[in-house]
């Protein structure tokens, strides 16, 4: 039986060092990776990777830490900046509080736990927590996305270490399917379960939402009542802008919408203590046909998209990054660390950056983010995500056998300076100042 449609946006790929470092420089990520999902799950593109070999237990785990990333960013480590970060998922994760506390306590970060008020895991509804799926196939998916959720608290955890975090848990059972028949997946079902949960998670009091998922967009997510569903102002939704890297023209939901933070993805290099950035290569990057564009996209940008959104506004570390996840309920294998890729991990970190920021009560989109003074992001001035030709993207969408790839404004696949097409206004230079 196949699962298809959903794109879960962790880990398509793990780039090569796009910054060309020198031979000093530090990459924790020099280990090999590998596909997680397979099997029946595979076709919902649940790619995210991890080293391969699997977990492993060291006390001193591979992977950029939380103070890495606070570093690079030159964010509080402290807990004095509170907040409360919604992060939305698939599946039951009953280990979930028990990881999330692992990996707080190896980077020295302050508890967070259910008994304290400072954790909490509902159902996109706002009732209690899943129940493990039943039967190998369900044990299967939620193992598999069990990555993905860990990646997600963790990195909102490192981004904010003082906020309160509630996982709002989607039934892999809204997966869209097609079952054995020929039928069509159910897209805009799906997106009308992240709906729900992303009002779910606002009514819960969240200051930020994350989605590191992806859907293919129509008229109706892009347009419809699902779309009013992620407008909210005074709340800052964040979603990961995909990892195939350039694409085009390509309406990713729910990135493509004005009213989210579509967020891109760096590689962090670290030499002699000082962290510098470049594009990662999977870090999605479009223009949204048909899409108008958030306020403050550049006009130069919305010119070469015809007048639409492009796909992403701002962005965060993308690869390399260590994760705790010890739910393994179909395949047993010991609990222990990871190291996981994509620009899944980039968007709770910014959702964590806007909710210690606080501030909130304008935001509506990345609105406040393009006003935002200069010093509030980092240029990041080199790597690319698509392939350049003559100064231009280059598309890889069909073509006539006789005619040459069309091409895109070659700012929308290669980091330069100002605004560019894989990591949008930059990275964070501490918390935002609206």
């Amino acid at each position: 039986m196949s699962r298809p449609g959903l794109a879960l946006c962790t880990a398509l790929t793990l780039a090569v060092a796009l910054l060309a470092p020198a031979a000093n420089a530090e990459q924790p990520g020099g280990t090999r990776l590998e596909p997680v999902c397979a099997g029946q799950f595979q076709r919902l593109a649940c790619q995210v990777e991890r080293v391969v070999g699997g977990y492993d237990d060291d006390p001193d785990p591979v992977g950029w830490s939380a103070q890495d990333l606070q570093k690079a960013y030159e964010l509080p480590s402290t807990a004095n900046r509170t907040g409360t970060i919604a992060i939305i998922d698939v599946g039951a994760y009953p280990n979930l509080e028990g990881d999330l506390a692992r990996y707080r306590a190896q980077f020295g970060l302050p508890p967070c736990t259910a008994a304290s008020g400072c954790f909490r895991q509902v159902d996109f509804h706002g009732g209690p927590p899943l129940r493990p799926s039943g039967g190998p196939d369900g044990a299967s998916i939620d193992e598999q996305i069990a990555v993905e959720t860990a990646l997600d608290v963790d990195m909102a955890s490192a981004a904010c270490p003082g906020c309160r975090i509630t996982e709002v848990q989607i039934p892999s059972t809204e997966v869209p399917s097609a079952g054995d028949s020929d039928a069509p997946p159910d897209y805009d079902g799906y997106a009308d379960a992240f709906g729900t949960a992303v009002q779910t998670a606002i009514a819960q009091g969240a200051d930020a939402v994350s989605i590191s998922y992806g859907l293919p967009g129509d008229d109706h997510m892009l347009h419809g009542p699902v779309a009013a569903q992620l407008a909210h102002r005074g709340t800052a939704i964040v979603a990961a802008s995909g990892d195939s890297g350039f694409e085009a023209n390509k309406s990713l939901w729910p990135q493509a919408l004005p009213t989210v933070t579509a967020v891109g993805g760096t590689e962090l290099v670290r030499q002699s203590g000082r962290f510098s950035e470049g594009a990662w290569s999977g870090a999605g990057s479009s223009c949204v046909p048909g899409v108008a564009p958030p306020e403050g996209q550049p006009e130069a940008i919305t010119k070469s998209c015809g007048g639409s959104r492009a796909s992403v506004d701002v962005s965060a570390a993308a690869s390399d990054l260590a994760v705790y996840d010890s739910y393994a309920p179909e395949s047993q294998q010991p609990p222990g660390w990871t190291v996981v890729a994509g620009t899944s991990a980039a968007a709770p970190i910014i959702a964590g950056i806007y909710a210690a920021s606080g501030g909130l009560a304008d935001v509506l989109g990345p609105n406040t983010l393009y006003r935002a003074h200069s010093g509030t992001f980092q240029d990041v001035t080199s790597g690319t995500s698509g392939t350049i030709g003559n100064g231009r993207c280059l598309s890889t969408a069909e073509t006539d056998p006789g005619k040459p790839p069309p091409t895109f404004d070659g700012r929308l696949c290669a980091a330069g300076e100002g605004w560019d097409g894989p990591t949008g206004l930059g990275t964070p230079h501490g918390l935002f100042h609206f």
